[in-house]
């Protein structure tokens, strides 16, 4: 799926669905550090990306606060 694809349909989810995405990727990006380390996978690109879904959700979060001030 294309970002902005991405970005639209997080903007259609509530905010408590977002914190739980938010969550459920670090916890992904706790795995691949740890089969990283045990050099199960050499994925450290994966890692990056999830880091940036991490921010562009909390950007949409933090856009709806906005408008609702």
């Amino acid at each position: 799926m294309k970002i902005k694809e991405q970005i639209k349909k997080w903007q259609g989810i509530k905010d408590a669905d977002l914190e739980r995405e938010i969550q459920n990727l670090q916890k992904e990006i706790l795995l691949c550090r740890i089969d990283i380390a045990n050099r199960k996978t050499k994925g450290v690109h994966r890692i990056r990306k999830l880091k940036r879904d991490i921010a562009r959700i909390k950007t949409v979060v933090s856009s709806r606060k906005e408008k609702n001030e």
